[in-house]
């Protein structure tokens, strides 16, 4: 079993800087309060991993290099909708304007995650995912990967129209805190990219073949982050020709205040 802290992107980056704390010493202090929290619920695990770990920075750069050798990733110009909460991108039907009661403010946000975005134009690096839409239709309908069901459906839906191609990195000026991209320092690899390889790291893949865990029996999601883990995940495992998820569990989430429990928010239960 493995679990740890996913430390990179534009969210952490401005936290530690309102916290006026050094970014590595920051993501360590909250690291190591939730490797404190699993022995608390003694939960133990095979493998805590850091994304900021130079054994999970080598396995980024060898897969991006991959897909960069099998043409999938190209440079492009990317505008859309970026809520820096949730690390994503949305489209203009994902999106839409809502009034603060309170004090009148109207604002864009994410309809999916009701997080705030703003309009953001850059030239990215970018995955082809519009090549895989009809490779994951037939994975999804071939196997009884995804639970439950209305996950199931719901990603079918996602698929339906057809994909755009993934934005996988960021402006350096934009986002310091991340992976550089191999070759042009320019960049930094999209925190999601960089954060979904931490399954592959646990399993050796920047020192070797793998030690035969990989693919997960179970991999056990938010029902918020389905998207990233059903879709843009085993796309990327296709295009680097490795093993697809056995199992996709999503869960719904606690709630405080009729919200879903959040670091950001901080509306949580101390356990």
């Amino acid at each position: 079993m493995s679990a740890g802290t996913d430390e990179h992107g534009l969210k952490i980056q401005q936290a530690a800087e309102r916290a006026h704390e050094d970014t590595l010493a920051f993501c360590t202090r909250y690291s190591d309060r939730f490797r404190d929290l699993m022995a608390a619920s003694n939960a133990s695990v095979t493998d805590f991993i850091r994304t900021t770990s130079p054994r999970h920075h080598r396995a980024v750069a060898m897969f991006w290099q991959q897909l960069v050798d099998r043409g999938l990733i190209y440079k492009g110009e990317h505008s859309g909708w970026y809520a820096v909460s949730d690390e994503a991108f949305y489209t203009n039907t994902q999106v839409e304007e809502r009034v603060d009661p309170a004090s009148g403010t109207r604002s864009m946000v994410a309809i999916e995650s009701g997080q705030p975005v703003e309009w953001v134009s850059e030239t990215n690096y970018k995955f082809r995912l519009s090549q895989f839409g009809d490779q994951l239709r037939q994975w999804i309908a071939d196997n009884p990967v995804i639970y439950p069901e209305i996950r199931r459906n719901e990603v079918l839906e996602w698929l339906r129209p057809g994909l755009s191609d993934l934005s996988v990195s960021r402006p350096r000026k934009r986002l310091q805190w991340g992976i550089p991209v191999p070759g042009d320092p320019e960049h930094t690899i999209y925190v999601w990219v960089d954060a979904l390889i931490n399954y592959l790291t646990v399993d050796g893949y920047a020192d070797g073949p793998l030690h035969g865990f990989f693919p997960p029996n179970v991999q056990v999601v938010g029902k918020d982050i389905v998207r990233f883990h059903a879709v843009y995940w085993p796309a990327l495992l296709m295009a680097a020709g490795l093993p697809l998820p056995k199992r996709i569990l999503a869960h719904a989430h606690w709630t405080m205040g009729g919200q879903k429990m959040s670091k950001s928010r901080g509306n949580v239960v101390d356990p």
